[in-house]
């Protein structure tokens, strides 16, 4: 009985075994191995495809991604086949990028292999912070164009603060500008789209080894005319091949970017207004956040402008939302200056100025007045804009961008060292120096223009002028016409230029921070056109973003081609080395060039021309003295 039991329980137990698959059954099939072990890296914005392989198995196969996740921009497509393509084109760069794919067969077998990759960086691709940008290689220079700072001001964001730009997958192509801001040409003619809030930035190629410090140009034009894709900066600027990056920013012009009205000012809890002013402060704050990308160090930032740019600066200056925020290291003023007492004393000062537009525009009627303005064509708006404000337009004093007086608010100290100056010639732009001035008709001029400033008192104020600027016996200048030219330039920039200078210079105690100022009086040497009008407004600024010797490009206003000289890239190269030691350390000093020394009791002043010379003791002071005591016209 013991024995039968055994056999049974022999035979059992065979049976069980040849069961399971053991013994002396067939053994299962075997599960699919991936047999590929290691991917190589990606760079952002190259194509990518590896094949991952597997072995064994039934087909079809099943693959899929079991832990962790494939780079940005990579994906893995279906396949029923032993292997599988990872393909696609990173859009972020990535270190050490952890995941593990699976492969299963029909019998539900599977095998798995843990991956790491690495996405690798580009020279012509940032990623900042709504996505990846593609630059171009453009010489010696890379250049990334049109990147939004913020959202397009349409429809019910006109007349509103910049928002964030909207993010975007894959790589944006920065290869072009962006548009230009809305703006009428001399004749009425509109150009320009609301969507037009980017920047420009512009860097070596190949990138620095370190971060570098970063110059912010703002543009002039009076703030209704001009971009950051006008000449000189319709090029890469050779000013980034002197250890910085250079950004160019644009900004809301004319009555898109100042209105202020009693509506816009309810809806903005008592701020309306200085819509230009909160779209340079959103570039500052895209500069500061995303300028790293670019190998940029935002801890080193000088804000700079010319014209109606150097007018914005001071008022950024003299803003809270720029004071103390961490956006700006230094500031450089070109050629215009913001007199103190213009912009009242609160933002209801600015509605007299507007008076009239709401109902031109056909919105006085309806009870929801911004609705109206926010569904206008801009065409209708701009038109408009130029039948009844066609020159200059500004910001306003408010609670919010700027609650004093810029130039009131500078006497008391800036928050930055300070560059500053202006150019010799600057009205040389408004009269042609060809065509001679009498000193008759010189003296009918001044009267007719500075009689009327102080009433009362006769022809006193044109006599005096002409005292301080004649044109006979012994001339002020060379001929009635320059001294003219003399004239204007010294009241309308020379003076304030000097009045603010000496202003920051005074402050004492925490507040003071250094005033560096020049003068331009270098007159271009090529091209006669150029030439007879000396050192005009804008001369300066090719020099500052860079002349390249023989290189022929558009100059002033006219479109001249000029090419200029050996001894103007020279000078060039001087000044672009001052403004980018400046942006780099607060002080235009180093490298061996000429010492500048600082704008200070002793009222020194570089002069910027072939030979670069300090003039000690100011300049012009005493006519200067005396236009002073005018008020703005």
């Amino acid at each position: 009985m013991k024995k039968s039991l055994s056999i049974l329980i022999s035979l059992c137990g065979s049976f069980l075994l040849g069961a399971c698959g053991s013994g002396s059954g067939n053994p299962p099939p075997k599960g699919p191995t991936i047999v590929t072990t290691s991917l190589p890296d990606g760079t952002i914005g190259s194509s990518y495809s590896e094949t991952i392989q597997a072995t064994g198995g039934v087909a079809p196969f099943t693959w899929s991604v079991t832990s962790g996740a494939l780079p940005h921009g990579l994906a893995l497509p279906g396949s029923t086949g032993n292997s599988v393509t990872i393909s696609g084109t990173p859009d972020r760069v990535q270190a050490s990028v952890a995941f593990t794919i699976q492969v299963a067969d029909a019998n539900g077998q599977s095998g798995k292999q843990p991956f790491t990759v690495n996405i690798q960086s580009s020279p012509t691709i940032a990623v900042i912070q709504s996505g990846a940008v593609q630059g171009v290689v453009d010489g010696n220079f890379l250049r990334f164009r049109g990147i939004p700072f913020a959202a397009p001001p349409l429809g019910n964001l006109r007349w509103k603060p910049p928002v964030a730009p909207a993010s975007w997958d894959g790589i944006r192509s920065a290869a072009n500008f962006g548009n230009r801001c809305p703006q009428t040409d001399f004749a009425g003619g509109v150009q320009g789209d609301e969507d037009c809030l980017t920047l420009n930035v512009y860097t070596t190629n190949p990138p620095a080894s370190s971060k570098q410090p970063v110059m912010v140009f703002f543009h002039g034009g009076g703030n209704v005319l001009g971009s950051a894709q006008d000449q000189p900066w319709d090029l890469a600027p050779p000013l980034a091949g002197h250890g910085v990056i250079v950004v160019t920013a644009q900004y809301r012009l004319g009555i898109l970017g100042d209105l202020a009205i009693q509506e816009l000012t309810t809806e903005g809890n008592g701020s309306s207004g200085n819509y230009c002013l909160r779209d340079m402060i959103a570039a500052l704050q895209w500069v500061h956040d995303n300028i790293a990308q670019f190998n940029g160090d935002p801890t080193r930032v000088m804000m700079f402008g010319q014209s109606a740019g150097a007018l914005n600066v001071q008022a950024l200056l003299a803003s809270p939302k720029v004071q103390g925020q961490g956006l700006i290291t230094s500031a450089g003023m070109e050629s215009s200056v913001l007199p103190a007492g213009l912009l009242g004393t609160s933002v209801a000062d600015a509605y007299a100025f507007y008076a009239g537009f709401v109902p031109a525009v056909g919105c006085s009627a309806p009870q929801d007045v911004l609705a109206c303005l926010r569904a206008l064509p801009v065409n209708t708006i701009m038109q408009r804009q130029f039948l009844q404000f066609p020159s200059f337009m500004g910001y306003n004093l408010d609670p919010d961008i700027l609650p004093t007086d810029p130039f009131d608010k500078l006497k008391l100290g800036s928050p930055v060292p300070l560059l500053i100056g202006s150019n010799r010639d600057e009205a040389a732009d408004l009269e042609d120096p060809s065509v001679a001035l009498t000193p008759s008709d010189y003296a009918t001029a001044i009267h007719t223009q500075f009689d009327p400033l102080l009433p009362g008192t006769g022809t006193q104020t044109g006599d005096k002028i002409i005292s301080l600027y004649p044109a006979a016996p012994v001339p002020f200048d060379t001929n009635p016409r320059y001294t003219h030219i003399d004239v204007e330039t010294d009241y309308s920039i020379t003076r304030p230029t000097r009045d603010l200078a000496r202003a920051v210079a005074a402050v004492v105690g925490p507040q003071k921070q250094p005033v560096w100022r020049y003068l331009f009086t270098h007159q271009y040497e090529t091209d006669p056109h150029l030439t007879i009008r000396r050192a005009f407004h804008t001369a300066e600024l090719y020099f500052v973003a860079g002349l390249v010797p023989g290189n022929t490009r558009s100059v002033y206003y006219d479109g001249t081609q000029y090419t200029p000289n050996a001894a103007e890239g020279t000078l060039s190269n001087e000044i672009m080395d001052y403004w980018a030691r400046f942006a780099a350390t607060g002080d235009p000093n180093g490298g061996g060039a000429v010492q500048w020394l600082p704008y200070d009791a002793g009222e020194n002043i570089l002069l910027l021309d072939d030979t670069i010379a300090n003039l000690p003791g100011g300049y012009r002071n005493t006519q200067c003295d005396f236009l002073s005591t005018l008020p703005w016209q």
